[in-house]
């Protein structure tokens, strides 16, 4: 071994660091050439400045602009519309952006959806024209099979006597009209015979004596033939033989071999089924599809297969209100007997309906007809029923309208409307637009008609509704927190009509300038107000019509000519406005009658100060009764901040206090005439019930913003 011990034990103790360490050296090298490093200058010189690499140029690039959305929403609720991203405060779902740069939201795409042509096919969107075609509404019933009432006769005895011979001796016998059905032995009706004979021996008797006993003798069971062989030969018939009166089935048998019976005791019951009544249910909500004379066909699980047809007789003038349904009687002829009292049948009624819903048989118009006998050719000028004597009636009279040529209904697919209970909806192509677009448009349903629904609003001929798809697109519409069927529209556009522009967010009324003389003359004008309004929260009527005049009286005594030309024309068109609504409220016969003349006064009122302003005192106090009116809302002025309701008033309504139902959402200051306070003057205020939409109710709510939120009655 080479070397000091000293030498060996240092290598010993150092090699492998040594050798880890140039290890280590060694990589970087490489990398380092291996990566180019040791030619960057070079590689430089030979590319130039144009030969920087992707993540140089993406890094020099301009950042693209961020789209900001002008409004986020939740996707499960619409409603919500916030103009930051976040969460929904109702789910805490994420917000999604509503509308992305596009500007403002007009009015018209409010009711409005546009896609592409690859979206459309992808919805599967359909669309069919509306039409004007026959349209018959169907109604379906059940009920059961009875028989004619008028097709029901009794075999009684005519005389007292004993029955020798029963020719008919069971039930459900098929007999004929005058088929032999008993023969009976009666000393009555050989009595009568003998009266017959001293009749017809005595000299210069009355002829009518002799016509009296022959009719006796054909009452009590003879027929002419044998009473003419009587007169013939003089010799009485011992037995005479009882016949059946009508055709039909011998549904009771009374009538014993040998029996006594008396005069009128009954011994058969014949119904003759060749003709039967059929008693429908119909419900109340069919009723106005039903009428008199209309055919019906029905079915019964008996005779498979095979329908029946009959007619409308009666319609039970009286509604059961168990089964908040009404019978409907119709006649049908059975001449093989298939249809059997109480069978149960399943039956189908069509009443053609015109334009304008009503039920319309073009060969009865104009025509008379017979309440209790169908004719299948009605009368063409008033008189008679040859049957049943009783008057003519014109085809008007059973709720037919009276016209030869009545217009067809406006016809839509069942499956264009999206009906949510109260409303319908559907929506229409626009055929000039660039791109697929849909209009969202409320329309009014008549009846269902089969396949089709009838249409009485919102749509004519000629425009095309979305059938299939239609889905999809209003739950888009939802997603963007448009006017869906979930939302009712903020503008209902009529048919054919070009979309409106958007309205202003708020109405601006503009400060005017007036003299302090003709703001001092409109304080008793106020106090008259004032009262009028205190008349109706009393519902003091006498008070109200008095302060009513007065204050018409007032407007009209109003001097007006030292106004400038801008504060003449705005007094001059609020006060003609308020002019009749006084009018309305002075000629009210009740107190809904004033209140309702009284809410369209007060908003011109509200208007009036918020733009001239007043020198009362203290300041003028608008309020807002969110519950009045079927919650349509209505103004007032206080005259402090004590809000007493004039439109609900002392009383309760449906078990609630609206006395002090309302919102304070405006206070006019006085008039005054320092500097700073003219310059704020000058600034244009919004009106009260804009101001009450977009910005709700001030701040403090439990001091001035009302209590409407404790009352949930409907309103007025």
């Amino acid at each position: 071994m080479n070397g000091s011990p000293l030498q060996i034990i240092f290598d010993e103790r150092h090699r492998k660091p040594l050798l880890v360490a140039l290890a280590i050296l060694i990589a970087f090298a490489a990398g380092y050439f291996l990566s180019g490093g040791g030619s960057v200058r070079d590689d430089k010189l030979a590319r130039g400045p144009a030969a920087e690499t992707a993540q140089q140029k993406a890094d020099k690039a301009e950042p693209p602009k961020e789209t900001k959305a002008t409004l986020w929403t939740c996707a499960m609720h619409p409603q919500i519309k916030l103009p930051n991203p976040g969460k929904c405060p109702i789910c805490f779902m994420d917000l999604v952006p509503l509308e992305t740069g596009a500007g403002p939201i007009t009015t018209a795409s409010l009711t409005q959806y546009s896609m592409s042509e690859t979206a459309k096919k992808l919805a599967e969107v359909e669309t069919s024209p509306v039409k004007r075609e026959h349209a018959k509404v169907n109604v379906n019933m059940v009920g059961m099979v009875f028989e004619d009432e008028t097709r029901v006769a009794f075999v009684p005895a005519r005389v007292d006597g004993r029955l020798d011979e029963l020719y008919v001796n069971f039930t459900g016998v098929m007999v004929n009209g005058g088929d032999p059905m008993v023969k009976i032995w009666s000393p009555t009706l050989i009595k009568s015979q003998v009266e017959l004979f001293e009749s017809i021996r005595t000299k210069d008797v009355d002829k009518e004596v002799i016509k009296g006993a022959e009719e006796k003798l054909m009452q009590q069971g003879l027929t002419r033939e044998q009473v003419d062989e009587l007169k013939a030969k003089q010799k009485p018939i011992l037995y005479v033989t009882l016949r059946a009166p009508i055709s039909g089935v011998v549904m009771k048998k009374m009538a014993v071999l040998g029996q006594f019976v008396k005069e009128g005791q009954e011994m058969y019951v014949i119904n003759d089924l060749s003709r039967v009544w059929v008693k429908l249910d119909a419900y109340e909500t069919d009723m106005p599809w039903i009428r008199y004379g209309q055919e019906v066909t029905f079915t019964t699980s008996s005779a498979p297969g095979k329908t029946f047809k009959g007619k409308v007789l009666f319609i039970d003038p009286v509604l059961d209100t168990k089964t908040r349904s009404v019978k409907v009687r119709v006649e049908a002829d059975n001449p093989d007997l298939s249809l059997r009292p109480g069978m149960f049948v399943s039956a189908r009624l069509e009443a053609e309906v015109d334009a304008k819903g009503r039920v319309i048989k073009s060969e009865w118009a104009g025509k008379y007809i017979c309440p209790v006998h169908l004719s299948d050719t009605p009368s063409d000028t008033p008189g008679f029923c040859p049957e049943s004597k009783m008057e003519l009636k014109p085809a008007s009279a059973f709720g037919y309208a009276d016209e030869k040529n009545p217009v067809s209904p406006l016809t839509i697919p069942a499956a264009a409307p999206l009906i949510t209970g109260k409303r319908s909806i559907v929506y229409v192509e626009l055929p000039q637009a660039d791109q697929p677009t849909y209009a969202l448009r409320e329309v009014i349903l008549g009846p269902r008609a089969g396949d089709k629904y009838v249409v009485y609003e919102g749509l004519k001929e000629g425009e095309r509704v979305v059938t299939r798809g239609n889905f999809k697109i209003d739950s888009a519409m939802q997603i963007l927190a448009r006017s869906s069927m979930m939302h009712v529209p903020d503008v209902k556009l009529k048919p054919g009509s070009p979309p409106t522009q958007p309205a202003a967010e708020e109405e601006l009324v503009e400060k005017v300038e007036a003299p302090a003389e003709f703001l001092n003359e409109l304080t008793p004008g106020i106090k008259e107000y004032l009262a009028l309004k205190e008349a109706l929260v009393e519902e003091k009527l006498d008070d109200a019509t008095k302060s009513g005049e007065k204050l018409a009286q007032f407007l009209k005594g109003m001097k007006i000519d030292r106004l400038e030309s801008k504060a003449h024309e705005t007094w001059t068109k609020l006060s003609d406005s308020m002019s009749g609504n006084l009018k309305q409220l002075i000629e009210g016969k009740d107190v809904e009658g004033k209140r309702k003349a009284f809410g369209s006064l007060s908003e011109d009122f509200v208007r009036l100060l918020m733009g001239f302003r007043h020198t009362m005192d203290d300041p003028l106090v608008v309020f807002h009764c969110p519950m009045a009116f079927d919650k349509k809302g209505a103004y007032w002025i206080e005259g402090s901040e004590q809000r007493r309701n004039p439109y609900f008033g002392r009383k309760p309504f449906k078990g609630q206090d609206m006395l002090q139902c309302a919102e304070l959402v405006e206070r006019i200051p006085p008039e005054k005439t320092s500097a700073p306070e003219k310059s704020a003057r000058e600034q244009p205020a919004s009106s009260p019930v804009e101001k009450h939409e977009h910005d709700g109710p001030k701040k403090g709510g439990s001091d001035e913003g009302g209590s409407h939120s404790k009352h949930e009655g409907d309103g007025k």
